[in-house]
Formats: structure tokens, sequence, C-alpha cells
């Protein structure tokens, strides 16, 4: 059975490592426009300090995370640590 998702259904799931490290909320979602594919997702972080783990920020701040990272989406996004 192929499950579809919707990017707009990802829009403010949690998003946490494989490690149980919660990160923040999912912001946005960059994708080729010439593709399709899913290039990154930009996570908002959580208050209280930055996370342990060293992903990219953007100029706001916002983890940009690698789409090959993202382990799976449920009701929370589940990345690599």
């Amino acid at each position: 059975m192929v499950t579809y998702i919707i990017a707009r259904q990802l829009g403010g799931k949690p998003v946490i490592t494989v490690g149980g490290e919660e990160l923040g909320r999912l912001d946005d979602i960059i994708v080729d426009e010439a593709t399709g594919d899913f290039i990154s997702v930009i996570v908002e972080p959580i208050a209280g300090g930055p996370p342990r783990i060293s992903y990219p920020k953007d100029k706001d701040g916002n983890l940009v995370i690698p789409w090959d990272a993202v382990n799976a989406v449920s009701k929370v996004m589940v990345v690599k640590d």
C-alpha cells in the first residue's frame, strides 16, 4: 500500500532525532521545481537553547536539514542525529 503525503499536511509537525531529542517544528520544505524532489526541510528550533545536533542554519536561525536525513514521517518527523 502506497501512502501519499501532501506537503501541506507536514507543516507544523514536531521534528525529533532518532535519539529522541526535540529539534522544533517543521516550518517549510525546499523542493526542486524541475523534478518535484524534496531537497531539505526548514525547522524552527524550540525555545530554550540550540539543540546539540549540528545542522546548518539559515539567516533566520532555522535549521536546514537535508531531505536524505529524514528517517520517518508520521505524527512527528524523525531525522538522523
